[in-house]
C-alpha cells in the first residue's frame, strides 16, 4: 500500500495493483505513465485518471458509450499486445468548461487492458470528433461507422 497526494480527493492510499501503466501515454504527456481510476461522485459517469507521480495531474474521463451509443474501435487501430477486445475498458477524455459546456474526445480514447492494467492512448482511423458535444438530452451517434 502507497499513499499519494491528488488533484480531487487528496491523499489516498491505493495499492499497486490499482496502478494502470500506460506503455502508449497520453498524447502530449510523455513522461507520465503512472495513473489510478477514481470515482468523481457516486452517481456520476464521470471518473479521475490521476497521475500517480504528479499531483496535480488529472484527467477527466467516461466511457464513450454513455454519450454515443454506437462508438466502435476498430481491432486494427489498438496493438496486438494489449489483448484480446473482452478485456478493454475504453474511456474518453473530456474537457469541461462548466455545468453546460464540455466536449469528449472520440478520436483518441484512452484503451486499457483490464486484466494487465496496461494501456495507452491511441489515435482512431474512424473519423469521430475530437470536440463531441459531452452535455445534450440523449445519447447519440457520432456520424461515423467503421
Amino acid at each position: 500500500m502507497t499513499t499519494i497526494d491528488t488533484r480531487f480527493h487528496g491523499p489516498i492510499t491505493i495499492s499497486d495493483q490499482d496502478i494502470i501503466t500506460l506503455d502508449w501515454e497520453i498524447l502530449g504527456f510523455p513522461r507520465e505513465r503512472r495513473y489510478i481510476l477514481l470515482p468523481h461522485r457516486a452517481d456520476s459517469p464521470f471518473l479521475y485518471l490521476q497521475s500517480v507521480d504528479r499531483p496535480d495531474l488529472a484527467f477527466i474521463c467516461i466511457d464513450p458509450l454513455v454519450r454515443v451509443r454506437d462508438y466502435h474501435i476498430p481491432s486494427e487501430d489498438i496493438p496486438r499486445d494489449l489483448g484480446p477486445t473482452e478485456e478493454w475498458a475504453v474511456l474518453c477524455l473530456c474537457t469541461i468548461q462548466d455545468a453546460q459546456h464540455g466536449t469528449i474526445n472520440l478520436r483518441s480514447p484512452l484503451v486499457i487492458n483490464r486484466v494487465s492494467r496496461r494501456g495507452g492512448q491511441f489515435v482512431l482511423s474512424v473519423p469521430y470528433p475530437i470536440h463531441y458535444p459531452l452535455f445534450s438530452e440523449e445519447p447519440s451517434h457520432a456520424g461515423s461507422r467503421p
